[in-house]
């Protein structure tokens, strides 16, 4: 049987659930008791633990303290039954909002004792879907497809857009959000960027941008397939001199829009072609490679990039020197071997590749993919340990979930360790 207790992870999902449901306030699922802070919270399993119930978030309810001695072992149903019973008994009337000291019960409190995961279940009506989607557009102006991807958006399946709308554009469209690429063509393209060169005298990297009535280097060349990059345009479409004067903010722009479609960027890839300042530009601003990548939130190079397949046999021999070639994992694996992995998985396309390719055998495969409670488990499991927040590229060497699993999840990779430290700061302060 699993642990009684309820992780921290399970802990904050179930408070997160609380706070949404009760208009931002933590009440008692029982009673409707208002708490002020986690030293009236009591976590309950709903499906008592003694019975076989599970630690996890779809089974945990918050309670207050007296609620909780009194339930026992008791489902939450039968003991709403058993409560208003004796109110009943002792000559309450059980139809006004006056109970359990004078508490207001919420008629709907029996919602609270379907697991999450059958709620989820429950279809989702068309006017609670725009309601949410209303409000997240109030917020935020606008609402992409990536949105809904985002676990911190708390949006509804993007499987709700096509049932109610049939597609993003449409939706954009029913709540007055006029998507700019949609009615881009060749034509308007053209006069677009035509206009904005007469009035401003140039066109350089950073002004394409929807804040300028511009579109995006992308979707220029989609309508654009002649053209290979920013310099093309500027010559041929609009008889500019090809010219792109780089600074700072033009390159950073560059290299994140570079981003969105790869994984990594490195000295090579500083080309023309690429949209992207050269290499010289590069350290010219930033002073170095390394600089820029941090700046742009990519993967740091660490070693020289042109070592062939040749040198990483070489090095492969050298490090089993004739003993059977299994590696407990890629971490370990890393640690000792002279050549790092981002290298290999270029040269042989994936570490998998490599592995194939070099007859090397994998005893313990490491886990790629995560879900959110398994991210919080690991770094709430890490801070708990008494460890600090580990540099961004430390992550996985450390066995934790890498800056971009973690981002799947979280607006900043850094957030959910301030906030479990937070967590077991106050845990503590209460004990």
């Amino acid at each position: 049987m699993g642990s009684r207790d309820f992780s921290d992870s399970t802990k904050l999902e179930v408070i997160k659930n609380n706070l949404s449901k009760n208009g931002g306030n933590i009440l008692c699922e029982a009673c409707g008791k208002k708490m002020s802070s986690i030293e009236d919270c009591h976590f309950d399993h709903i499906f008592p633990f003694a019975k076989g119930g599970k630690s996890t978030a779809d089974n945990c309810q918050i309670l207050c303290s007296s609620c909780n001695l009194k339930k026992n072992d008791k489902l939450l149903q039968e003991f709403m039954i058993a409560e208003k019973a004796r109110a009943f008994l002792s000559g309450m009337s059980i139809d006004d909002n006056n109970f359990d000291n004078n508490t207001k019960i919420d008629p709907e409190d029996e919602i609270s004792t379907i697991p999450q995961t059958e709620v989820n279940q429950n279809p989702m009506t068309k006017e609670v879907f725009d309601n949410i989607i209303r409000s997240f557009i109030e917020k935020h102006g606008t609402i992409q497809k990536i949105d809904f991807a985002r676990d911190y958006n708390n949006l509804p399946s993007f499987g709700y857009v096509k049932q109610f709308y049939g597609g993003l554009l449409e939706l954009k469209d029913a709540f007055g959000i006029r998507d700019q690429s949609f009615y881009w063509d060749r034509e308007s393209i053209k006069e677009a960027l035509v206009s904005f060169v007469e009035k401003n005298g140039t066109l350089t990297q950073k002004d394409l941008r929807k804040s300028n009535g511009l579109p995006s280097i992308p979707c220029i060349l989609r309508y654009y397939p002649e053209y290979e990059s920013l310099t093309d345009i500027q010559r041929n479409l609009l008889g500019l001199d090809g010219v792109t004067f780089w600074d700072k903010e033009s390159a950073i722009d560059a290299g994140k829009m570079f981003m969105e479609t790869h994984n990594s960027i490195h000295q090579k890839d500083f080309k023309a072609k690429n949209n992207l300042p050269t290499y010289n530009v590069i350290l010219k601003l930033f002073g170095s490679l390394n600089a820029f990548q941090k700046e742009i939130g990519a993967p740091i190079s660490t070693r020289n990039e042109f070592i062939s397949k040749d040198d990483i046999h070489l090095e492969v021999e050298k490090y089993f020197a004739g003993k059977d070639r299994i590696i407990e994992n890629q971490v370990n694996f890393e640690k000792d071997f002279s050549i790092k992995l981002d290298i290999i998985r270029k040269r042989y396309g994936s570490f998998d590749a490599f592995c194939k390719e070099e007859r090397i055998t994998l005893s313990k495969k490491k886990i790629f993919k995560y879900s959110k409670r398994e991210v919080d488990d690991a770094i709430s499991n890490w801070v708990l340990q008494g460890n600090e927040i580990p540099r961004v590229h430390d992550l996985t060497k450390v066995g934790l979930p890498s800056q971009a699993v973690i981002m799947r999840f979280y607006k900043d990779w850094r957030e959910p360790f301030v906030m479990y430290q937070k967590l077991h700061e106050e845990v503590n302060r209460v004990k």
